[in-house]
């Protein structure tokens, strides 16, 4: 899946920003929406433990800012993207632990893709590129290269938990 995003990310970096920002708008205000008809359909009993309206008020203005000024949150996307590279190097860090606890050939391999994801996400935290474009296509390479190495450890996975099981 991180392969897709990677590329487009890499390829039009500054497109894709602005895209996934206003995507994300959109999604925002759909829900603040149905916060607000969840609020006003329920009963007026219930209308005092809820924060529906609050909710989704709230929802439904930070959607029409990220609709309207994408480029205004965009500043914060390299970092919040950094942030789930860093969470899911921490993930195959696990894996490499459950894969040495099962005593499987080559489990390092998933150590070192991990630390590789982890300082790679640290990278992208600490922008370095002094660019958001030349950031976003660190992030698109780092993504394709992360999408590749859980497809590996998906195959490796399945078949040391094969392998494991059968013993």
């Amino acid at each position: 899946m991180y392969k897709r995003q990677g590329l487009f990310l890499t390829i039009f970096p500054e497109v894709s920003q602005i895209i996934i920002c206003r995507a994300v708008g959109i999604v925002l205000c759909v829900w603040g929406v149905l916060r607000l008809m969840t609020y006003f359909r329920m009963s007026r009993e219930d209308v005092f433990v809820s924060f529906g309206l609050v909710q989704g008020i709230s929802l439904l203005a930070f959607g029409i800012f990220f609709v309207m000024r994408p480029e205004a949150i965009a500043v914060f996307f390299g970092t919040a993207i950094a942030i789930i590279i860093i969470i899911d190097g921490i993930l195959k860090l696990q894996y490499a632990i459950e894969f040495y606890h099962m005593e499987a050939q080559r489990w390092w391999i998933e150590a070192i893709v991990a630390a590789l994801m982890v300082v790679m996400g640290v990278v992208a935290l600490f922008n370095p590129f002094g660019s958001s474009t030349v950031l976003m296509m660190f992030v698109g390479i780092v993504l394709m290269v992360e999408g590749l190495s859980d497809l590996i450890s998906i195959i490796r996975i399945s078949s040391v938990s094969y392998t494991h099981l059968r013993a």
